[in-house]
């Protein structure tokens, strides 16, 4: 197909249009980005006219596009303002015309790269890798008693070190952190350290389940379901009863647990999808009463799955008014803000979760420097994106975590590809740095050998400017595996876009 004037006018008719999208937009979000700090000013007002941006089908202009041979804004998150005016220019001279620009505050093409690199090494640090992304590793417990073990993390690649704040206390993570500081300065190197608020824990209660003839010895520490049962989840947590059947195995009286907090019972609704232990059994609330709601199961693996104490819940499609701070996490930001270069603040809902640890940090006098790390892994959080990011733009260093276990739960699998790169682009529209996260070469890392879909799954990661590692026994092999793969994919992939070196064949 050639290219004709009515393609090139209805392209120009179809660029305006996004464009007065785009500053209608900024005129009604003013407000929102009133409080946002001087160095995210620019980014603030570029994700607006982002947001205003996927408003739209953009998906024909884009074929348009691609006939005229100009770039099709797959990549123009960064500063997509201007490259719709570039666009704009290039295609009214194509039709002898010369727009007026005059009026328009925008970010140039390239300029969006800029902020986000400033922005990256304000919350890292400066980059003293042969490599763009960083690496992020969480610290086992013989972190704090095992000094070469810290050492050769450093050595092989680690950038930042993760201490999770569910697991051990102060004396272990002050023995960590000591570790991590003088590792760092033997390699003449830069490691932040990142701390995990825990946040609520929405889980199963304790299994202990009774043997009523035999008094208090504890019998089979699980219960035992399949596709079809019925199960009955109550707001007492020690509550557990196993289930009971007639001759045929016909289940007569449903399994009961507790489940924590006892909230839940109260938000659940009837009809709405429930998940247990990360998604290896899935249901549906059947009925709901004022101490208990009722699960069908629908799915289990082949011939059941064993449902245990301590395990997660999720309720992907509630707001189950749980805040992302809990008094926990309140306690262990003291330590936090006083020993850590960053927080990560775990199941952030909203703007008012944001809102929260902010003020928080307030109370405790942490200065700009301690940066913030909002995990995403809830439905709601990838909902309200835009509000969070907005409101977190109050602080100085920044940065956003994929967390892909919960939150592939909580929007689905098959909408998981989509969710993270949508949170990809929106932040890269913020310049705000991503950590990709959750199951990262957890093959090499636990076992020694990585699996093929853990390979491939390089190739995503290096559109984020952070990627964690989980702890494990061949850590070390993970990290430097990562660093020299991570050293390769960069010179063939600036984020998203797949450059082209040359190649050679015999």
């Amino acid at each position: 197909m050639g290219i004709t004037r009515e393609l090139l006018e209805k392209m120009a008719e179809q660029i305006d249009a996004v464009i007065d999208r785009i500053h209608q937009h900024e005129m009604d979000g003013h407000g929102l980005t009133k409080g946002v700090c001087d160095m995210y000013s620019s980014s603030a007002r570029n994700l607006l006219h982002y947001t205003s941006f996927r408003s739209f089908d953009a998906r024909k202009m884009q074929k348009g596009l691609k006939q005229l041979g100009l770039t099709r804004l797959a990549n123009a998150e960064g500063n997509i303002l201007g490259s719709l005016l570039n666009l704009k220019i290039i295609v009214n001279s194509l039709l002898g015309r010369s727009p007026d620009l005059t009026k328009n505050e925008f970010l140039n093409i390239g300029d969006g790269a800029l902020l986000l690199q400033k922005h990256t090494e304000a919350l890292f640090g400066l980059n003293t890798r042969e490599r763009r992304v960083r690496i992020m590793v969480t610290q086992p417990t013989e972190a704090a008693t095992d000094y070469d073990l810290v050492l050769q993390m450093v050595k092989n690649g680690m950038d930042c070190a993760r201490i999770n704040c569910a697991h051990d206390g102060p004396e272990v993570w002050k023995a960590i952190i000591d570790h991590v500081r003088r590792a760092a300065k033997e390699n003449s190197s830069h490691v932040t350290i990142a701390m995990d608020l825990a946040g609520p824990k929405i889980r199963t209660g304790p299994m202990v389940i009774r043997d009523h003839k035999q008094g208090n010895i504890p019998k089979e520490p699980y219960i035992r379901v399949h596709a079809g049962d019925e199960l009955i989840v109550t707001r007492n947590e020690k509550e557990v009863a196993l289930p009971t059947f007639d001759g045929n195995g016909k289940q007569l009286q449903p399994a009961s647990i507790g489940c924590i907090p006892a909230i839940i019972v109260d938000r659940v609704e009837t009809g709405a999808p429930i998940l247990f232990d990360d998604g290896k059994i899935e249901g549906e609330v059947i009925q709901k009463h004022v101490d208990s709601f009722v699960v069908k199961i629908t799915r289990t693996k082949p011939g059941g799955a064993k449902l245990k104490g301590e395990k997660g819940i999720n309720l992907p499609t509630l707001d189950l008014g749980i805040s992302g701070l809990t008094e926990k996490d309140r306690e262990d930001l003291r330590f936090v803000t006083q020993y850590a270069d960053m927080v990560n603040y775990s199941f952030v809902n909203d703007e008012k979760d944001v809102n929260d640890l902010l003020l928080e940090l307030k109370k405790l006098g942490a200065d700009d420097e301690l940066g913030l790390i909002l995990k995403i892994e809830t439905h709601l959080a990838y909902k309200n994106l835009i509000n969070i990011l907005i409101t977190a733009m109050q602080r100085k260093r920044l940065g956003i975590m994929i967390a892909r276990g919960d939150l592939a739960l909580e929007v689905g699998w098959k909408n998981m590809g989509a969710v993270q790169e949508g949170i990809l682009s929106f932040c890269g529209a913020a310049h705000i740095p991503v950590v990709w996260a959750t199951q990262v070469l957890e093959g090499l890392a636990k076992k020694g050998m990585p699996s093929r879909s853990e390979i491939t799954d390089l190739a995503s990661s290096v559109q984020s400017e952070c990627v964690m590692l989980n702890k494990g026994p061949h850590i070390i092999e993970a990290i430097s595996f990562l660093d020299e793969v991570m050293q390769t994919m960069e010179s063939s992939h600036d984020k998203k876009e797949v450059m082209l070196p040359k190649m050679e064949w015999k």
